[in-house]
Parts: C-alpha cells; structure tokens; sequence
C-alpha cells in the first residue's frame, strides 16, 4: 500500500511538472496515453459549445431544472446569510473585513463509473461559484464524458469555456496555465486518487477546495425505518467504488441481523465495504459518528433529534421521515462536495461562503496611533524586531 502510495505521488509529481514545462504538449501526450485517444490535437483541447445541444431526453430536463432550482434556492440564502463588509470601531481604531468573491475558480468533473460525467457535480459546484460572483468559472473534464448530457447542462448554467482533459494533468494545467487553459485562481471538485493527489501536490501554488477521499455515509438505524430503507442507504453509498465505506450503527440486535442476513444473501459483493456495529448506549453512539466524522449522516432512527442535538462532525446530515443522502447526491440543495476521511471535524463542504476571500481593513487615526504605540514599542522590542519599534514610536510625539 506504501509502495502504490509512493508511486502514485511520484508519477503525479512528473505530469505536474510535464504540464508546466511543456505546456499543451504535454497535455496531449498524456490525453493520447491515459485516457487511450488517438488523433488528439491541441484543436481538440477546447470544446466548441456555441448553442444549446439537441437533447430529446424530456425527464432528464425536466430533473436538471428541479435541481438546478432547489440548488440555487439553497445556496442564494447562504449568500444572504453570510455576514459580508462589517466594521468595529474602537478608540481611533476602526477595523473591519471586506468579502470578496475569488476571480477565477477551474473546476473539475470527474468521469462516472459507466463512462459519463457526474452531472450532479457540475451542478453542486458551478452553482455555488455563481452565486458567490466568481466571474471567470472553467471547466475540465476527461474527454470521453463530455457528452450532450453534459454540455446541455454547462450551457443552460451559462458555462461556455471547456476543456475535455482529465487526471492529474487537467490539475496541473488549471494551476499554471498552458496556451490553450487559463491559469485559475482556486480549483474545486472531487476526483480519483491521481486528480487528488495531484490537488494535494499544488496547494499553496493554486487554492484548493479540500483533498477528498473515498465516499461514505454512517446510516443509524432501528426499527422505526424499514429494513429497506436501511439496507439500500448502505448499499447505494457502497455502490460508488471500490474504496467507498458505509457504517451501520444500531443498539436494535435484531435489526443487524437481518440487515446481516440480506446482505450475505444479496450483496456479497459490498460486504468488505460495510461495516456495522452495535452499541446500545445512545451518547455512545454519538461519540463513534464524531470519531468517524463522516461524510454524510442518514438519521433512520426514532431518536433523530436528540443524536442531531449532540453530533458535532458531519459533512451533511439527513434526517426527517424520508432521510436519505441519495437526495443530496442530486436535488436536496446544499453541495455533494463534502469533507471525507475524517475531515469533517475541521473543514465543512463546498458553499458559497468557499468561494470568498476575507481581507481585513484597518484604519488608524492619531488618537488610535496613541493609544497603540506604547504596546506595539515594547512588544517589538521584546521581539528583537528594531525597525518595527523605530516604525511605530515616530507616532510617540503626536
């Protein structure tokens, strides 16, 4: 495992470093010999999208606007909430925060495991990046998942620049720039061990949205839910790949054994990816989710509202009398890009509030001078810093 991870880490450090010194031939050496397409050119780089395509698929349409709706709707009152442009004022001192939505944002979509695009993805961050006021919104994805599905619904966001490379190269060439990709300021979304990799190698040259890992949920159950309700909830988070997890939690032995007993007999295939456990005691219980902090928390359980009450590490929390993460992998509203790995006791997932900086204003007039200097003199002076305290005491005769 070692060994793979060393690898993985090397050869990302390579392409990382093809894609700056080469530029777009290095893109296309590593689209022909990657993503095995032959006749690539850097033509080819960019996708032409000047109309909205052809797409006779009614329901998928009529499903990507339900979406896109209840996407803008949530994160519009994020905006609305976000505390922006605020100011204190204090003996000669005012000093504030001014909010300012980052330039330039390049965002990855990463291939699906049938061979198109997540097409939710696009949605969970594009939206977001919009409604901060990004103005410069790219995006990168592999070649062979830009299909009409896909530019349908980057056309009716009003996407129009995409570049179909994907893996640790389209990474590499959103950080740096090549002739043909813009160079960006922050670069988000999810994707698989080389694209991340590839994000952990570039942080601090390009900003980066969180290193996500593998996906996974934590279903607490008993039951007041039905079984399955409790058994597909495991199963459709453990159905992303092979290194997703899903936990069980329940103080109900009689429900672990027949989720058990369904599990053996009907997904033997999912069974190294589940585990369950058995705790009887509820504040117990709590304290495993906030050790776990998982990715998302589905509540089928009678004692909903106390576990909300108590658990503090979560990247999304499902509650309610039909909870399911499924609605917010597509619809619900807040973004599917969630901390993983643990994550979730310091990072939160993408939102609007990602997309902004924070710089602070200070303003200082004679009498904020005064009240200052003595303070600022000694503890530079403390500090070994000469100039910092030669700086400051001129202000010792105003």
């Amino acid at each position: 495992m070692i060994m793979k991870a060393l690898s993985v880490s090397k050869i990302v450090e390579k392409v990382i470093k093809n894609v700056k010194r080469y530029g777009d031939k290095a893109l296309l050496r590593y689209t022909i010999k990657f993503d095995q397409i032959k006749n690539f050119s850097s033509k080819d780089l960019k996708v032409k999208i000047e109309k909205l395509p052809k797409l006779e698929d009614k329901n998928f349409i009529k499903s990507i606007n339900l979406a896109i709706k209840n996407i803008r709707k949530f994160h519009m009152e994020e905006l609305k909430n976000l505390k922006r442009n605020w100011s204190v004022s204090n003996n000669g001192i005012k000093t504030g925060q001014k909010f300012l939505p980052v330039d330039s944002v390049g965002i990855y979509i990463p291939g699906g495991k049938y061979g198109f695009n997540y097409i939710s993805t696009l949605l969970m961050t594009v939206i977001p990046a919009q409604v901060a006021g990004v103005r410069k919104i790219v995006l990168v994805t592999p070649p062979k998942n830009v299909t009409n599905y896909f530019l349908y619904t980057a056309y009716i966001l009003g996407i129009k620049e995409i570049y179909q490379i994907g893996g640790a190269q389209a990474v590499a060439a959103l950080a740096f720039g090549t002739k043909t990709v813009p160079k960006v300021d922050m670069i988000v979304g999810p994707g698989n061990i080389w694209v991340t990799e590839a994000k952990r190698q570039l942080i601090g040259k390009v900003g980066i949205d969180m290193i996500a890992g593998p996906s996974e949920v934590v279903v607490v159950g008993d039951g007041s839910f039905s079984l399955k309700e409790i058994i597909y909830e495991l199963l459709a988070q453990a159905e992303h790949d092979k290194d997703a997890k899903s936990y069980f939690i329940s103080y109900d032995k009689n429900v672990i054994k027949e989720v058990k007993k369904y599990l053996i007999k009907n997904a033997k295939e999912f069974l190294n990816r589940i585990k369950i456990i058995y705790e009887k005691n509820l504040q117990n219980i709590c304290k495993i989710i906030d050790e776990i902090a998982p990715e998302h928390l589905t509540l089928l359980t009678k004692y909903q509202k106390k576990i909300l009450a108590k658990v503090k590490n979560a990247g999304a929390i499902f509650s309610g009398s039909c909870p399911s993460a499924v609605f917010g992998d597509y619809v619900a509203g807040p973004s599917h890009v969630l901390p993983t790995n643990s994550t979730a006791k310091f990072s939160s997932g993408l939102c609007v509030g990602s997309f902004f900086k924070k710089i602070s204003i200070v303003e200082i007039s004679k009498k904020g001078a005064k009240n200052l200097v003595a303070a600022t003199s000694i503890l530079a002076e403390k500090e070994g810093m000469v100039w910092h305290k030669n700086r400051v005491d001129i202000y010792k005769t105003f």
